[in-house]
């Protein structure tokens, strides 16, 4: 058993490093032996764990996506122990996204990256569309519960990932002494509440 969790330390090290290497310049100028350094490994032993350099970008995204849902499931569950529901609730999880994802400048920069891939690389673009079909579903469900209407929760679900989204990308693109990016956000976060 040892071994296995030593194979899985490994291969979780290689994909934080590839998380390190992607905040620092793009995917496409990051090596194996860059992926291999920033792990503190030798560049041969990646083979070993990943067929290539794809393949550990397809994983990675798979390893972060999964990392945030555990994460989400834990704040739910804690929420829901504490009878937060309803509007309270919608407004619990935006202020979770907002400063766990949104407004995380790194994640949106390695994210910025990966949806460029993503339009010319079908595998990659395949792991996108699941991860915010996810995101979208689990946003309806608690948007669901400050409703009647699910089809009206799915499409301010789909409406509120693409804003938000947008925002992360405003948060590395834009000055931030132009924008606000956290009073764009709350605002608009509000302003979805009182419509609910």
């Amino acid at each position: 058993m040892a071994r296995k969790n030593g194979q899985e330390e490994k291969r979780t090290g290689i994909l934080d490093a590839l998380h390190i290497c992607l905040a620092e310049k793009p995917f496409d100028q990051t090596s194996i032996k860059d992926i291999a350094r920033a792990a503190g490994v030798n560049h041969g032993l990646l083979h070993y764990y990943f067929r290539s350099k794809e393949d550990i970008l397809i994983h990675y995204i798979d390893y972060i996506i999964g990392r945030y849902k555990v994460m989400f499931k834990q704040w739910l569950m804690e929420k829901q122990a504490e009878g937060i529901a309803g509007k309270d609730l919608a407004a619990a999880f935006f202020d979770f996204m907002n400063d766990r994802i949104t407004l995380d400048r790194q994640l949106s920069m390695v994210f910025i990256e990966i949806w460029e891939i993503a339009v010319y690389n079908p595998a990659v673009r395949d792991r996108l569309r699941r991860a915010y079909r996810e995101w979208m579903e689990a946003l309806a469900f608690i948007l669901g519960g400050a409703t009647t209407d699910p089809a009206a929760a799915k499409g301010i679900s789909i409406a509120i990932v693409a804003f938000l989204e947008g925002m992360s990308l405003f948060s590395v693109i834009l000055d931030p002494d132009t924008v606000d990016i956290r009073d764009v956000l709350t605002g608009f976060q509000k302003k979805i509440i009182e419509m609910l």
